[in-house]
C-alpha cells in the first residue's frame, strides 16, 4: 500500500513537473522578451540553413534596436534606422532603410523583442527541456508568413527558429553561445565608407 502511494505521488510530481507552471504562449514570450530587452547588449553565434542554399554561419551583436552581423562573405550593420551591408566578394556597400519585416528576417532577436506588436502566438509544445511557440503576423501583407521558435525551457533563451517567407522559403536558424552580458563598443554599430576604398556605394535611401 505504501509502495502504491509513493508511486502515485511520484507520478503526480513528474506530471506537474512536465506540465510546468501552466505554460502559455503569451506568458512565456513575455518573459523571454523581457529577458532580451533587459539585457544591455548581447552576442551570439548563428547558422542559417535553407533548401538548395549553402549554410551560412556567423556572429551577431545586438544593443537595443541596433545590431551588427558578420559572416565570411559580408557584414551588416543597422543603427536603428539605416542598414549598411558590406559585400567583400562584390566590393559593394548597400545602404537602405529596412522595414520591420526586413529587420526581422536579418535579426532573429528582433522577432522576440517585438512579438507583441507584430505577431499572434500559439503554443505548440512544452516540456522540461524545450518550449516551442508559433508566431503568425498580425498584418496580412507581411513577407513573413510564420515563425516557429524553440526556447530552452529553464533559461527561456532561444535555441532555434524556422522563418517561413511568403515565397515559400524557410530559413532554419540555430543560435549558439548566447551571451546576455556582452560588452560591445559603439564602433561596432557604425560603418565608415573611408574604411572601404574602391567599394561601390549603392544608396537606396
Amino acid at each position: 500500500m505504501k509502495i502504491k502511494s509513493l508511486l502515485l505521488i511520484l507520478i503526480l510530481a513528474l506530471g506537474m513537473n512536465v506540465a510546468g507552471a501552466a505554460v502559455t504562449a503569451a506568458g512565456f514570450m513575455k518573459d523571454a522578451a523581457n529577458m532580451l530587452t533587459s539585457s544591455r547588449s548581447l552576442t551570439s553565434g548563428f547558422k542559417i540553413e535553407s533548401a538548395g542554399q549553402q549554410p551560412i554561419s556567423g556572429s551577431i551583436a545586438v544593443k537595443g534596436d541596433r545590431f551588427a552581423i558578420t559572416t565570411p562573405v559580408s557584414s551588416t550593420v543597422y543603427d536603428g534606422k539605416t542598414q549598411w551591408t558590406v559585400s567583400t566578394s562584390d566590393k559593394e556597400i548597400s545602404i537602405f532603410e529596412p522595414t520591420s519585416d526586413e529587420v526581422a528576417q536579418v535579426n532573429p532577436f528582433a522577432i522576440i523583442r517585438n512579438y507583441n506588436r507584430d505577431f499572434n502566438l500559439k503554443l505548440l509544445s512544452a516540456d522540461n527541456t524545450a518550449v516551442k511557440i508559433q508566431l503568425t503576423p498580425k498584418q496580412s501583407g507581411s513577407t513573413i508568413k510564420s515563425v516557429i521558435i524553440t526556447f530552452a525551457a529553464a533559461s527561456k533563451q532561444p535555441q532555434k527558429m524556422s522563418i517561413t517567407l511568403d515565397d515559400g522559403t524557410t530559413l532554419h536558424v540555430s543560435i549558439s553561445n548566447l551571451n546576455m552580458k556582452a560588452d560591445i563598443p559603439e564602433s561596432r554599430f557604425k560603418v565608415s565608407q573611408k574604411d572601404y576604398p574602391g567599394y561601390d556605394i549603392i544608396d537606396l535611401r
